[in-house]
C-alpha cells in the first residue's frame, strides 16, 4: 500500500498542497484528476521529495519514506514528470542506463529489459534523445522511470502533445504493467479517456486539496459531476 497523508506544501512560503491524502494499492492504477492550477503537478513533486514540504508523510508498505530525492527513487518511487524532460544530448540506451545505475542496478539488463518492452525504441537505441519525436520521447521517459524498478510509478500528462496512435501505445503499455498486478501507478492527466480506460478510481482535486474520490462509473454516469468537477 502506497499512501500520502496530510500533504502540504508548496514552493518558498507560498503552499499550493494542502492536507492532501490518498493511497494506492498494490498493483492499482488510479487518476488524478482536475482542471489546470489545481496542485496535481505540484502533489507528483511533493511525492517525490521535489519542493518545499510544510507537512505531512510519504509511506510505502507502512514505512517512511526518506527525504530526499534520490533515496526514494531508490526506495521504489519512479516518476515521469510533465514534458518528459529525457537527457536530449544521451542516446536511448543511455538515457535508460543513467536510471538504472542511478538506482544501483544493472545497466545491460535494464536496457535490454527497456528494449524488448517497448520495440517503438529499438531502431532508435542509439539515436540522441533529442532527435525523437514527441510521442517516442515520452515512451523513452516511461522506460526510462521503468529502468529504476519502481513500485509506485507517476505520470504527469503522459498524453500531452503525443499523438492519437502513440497514446494508444502508451495505453497498451501501461495495461499490460496492470495486468502484471506488481506495480502501482498514479496518473495525473486533463484526457479523461486515457485515465478512465486504465483506472476504476480517481482522486479529484480542486484548490490544492482532494475535492472528492469517485469510481470510474460515478464519472462515466454523471455528466454533472463531469462538469463541476472538471470541467468537461
Amino acid at each position: 500500500m502506497f499512501e500520502i497523508t496530510d500533504a502540504t506544501g508548496g514552493y518558498g512560503k507560498t503552499r499550493i498542497i494542502r492536507s492532501v491524502s490518498m493511497s494506492v494499492k498494490t498493483g492499482e492504477v488510479v487518476a488524478l484528476l482536475g482542471r489546470n492550477g489545481v496542485g496535481k503537478t505540484t502533489l507528483l513533486k511533493y511525492i517525490m521529495g521535489l519542493i518545499d514540504v510544510f507537512g505531512g508523510q510519504v509511506s510505502l508498505d507502512g514505512a517512511p519514506l526518506p527525504a530526499s530525492t534520490a533515496r526514494r527513487a531508490r526506495a521504489g518511487l519512479g516518476y515521469v514528470p510533465q514534458g518528459r524532460y529525457v537527457f536530449p544530448r544521451l542516446t536511448v540506451t543511455e538515457n535508460i542506463a543513467a536510471a538504472a545505475i542511478g538506482c544501483g542496478l544493472g545497466r545491460k539488463e535494464a536496457v535490454e529489459r527497456a528494449l524488448a518492452n517497448f520495440p517503438i525504441l529499438r531502431d532508435k537505441a542509439e539515436a540522441l534523445a533529442g532527435s525523437l519525436s514527441g510521442g517516442q520521447q515520452q515512451i523513452l521517459a516511461i522506460a526510462r522511470a521503468l529502468a529504476t524498478r519502481p513500485r509506485v510509478l507517476m505520470l504527469d500528462e503522459p498524453s500531452e502533445g503525443v499523438q492519437p496512435s502513440i497514446v494508444d501505445e502508451i495505453a497498451g503499455i501501461l495495461m499490460a504493467m496492470k495486468d502484471e498486478a506488481t506495480l502501482s501507478i498514479i496518473i495525473a492527466e486533463q484526457n479523461l479517456d486515457f485515465c478512465l480506460s486504465l483506472a476504476e478510481r480517481a482522486y479529484v482535486m480542486a484548490g490544492g486539496t482532494i475535492a472528492r474520490e469517485v469510481t470510474r462509473d460515478e464519472l462515466i454516469g454523471d455528466r454533472e459531476l463531469l462538469h463541476d468537477l472538471l470541467g468537461v
